[in-house]
């Protein structure tokens, strides 16, 4: 397994590959909030999913890749509408075997220069389980600041509920 990771925008052609990275990570990421058997976007529907954030100026889909493997993924959508289009969204997932290495940060930090190229976005915002700390650590040191908790927002499996906590960022 090679150590080096491409960052780049998402492909039609990534369909089959992303919808099968990303079936992977639901299956085994615990703080992601759509769960493996949620997901039913096929092949086809992924390539238009993909074409519409090719063509979006305000919204994008980074991908980080090691050989022809997909490791990494980082989806941004923003709401168009005047009042609130300076400020875009993020959720972000590493693949299993290559978190805790860089991955994350490296989506995150391109991610970041894109907004700040951009002539109108202007904030960034997530949402993050409490409990994920490895997360939060990542995003308070790249610059977010927490300004918001959901109490007991998500539940569990298991019936346990945990926070969560909304960050920003104005790159």
């Amino acid at each position: 397994m090679s150590d080096q990771i491409i960052l780049r925008e998402a492909r039609s052609s990534d369909a089959g590959p992303l919808n099968e990275y990303i079936r992977e990570t639901f299956a085994d990421a615990n703080h992601l909030i759509t769960r493996a058997a949620e997901f039913r976007m096929g092949r086809w529907r992924q390539r238009f999913w993909i074409a519409r954030k090719q063509s979006s100026p305000y919204e994008i889909c980074l991908l980080a890749t090691s050989g022809d493997k997909i490791v990494g993924m980082l989806d941004s959508w923003t709401d168009r509408r005047h009042r609130v289009r300076h400020s875009t969204c993020f959720a972000m997932s590493v693949a299993k075997d290559w978190r805790g290495r860089g991955v994350g940060k490296k989506l995150l930090l391109h991610f970041t220069e894109w907004v700040q190229k951009h002539e109108i976005l202007e904030r960034i915002e997530l949402h993050v389980h409490s409990d994920n700390l490895a997360a939060i650590a990542l995003y308070r040191a790249v610059g977010f600041q927490e300004e918001g908790i959901r109490k007991n927002a998500v539940r569990y499996e298991d019936g346990r509920t945990v926070d969560d906590h909304i960050m920003a960022l104005w790159p």
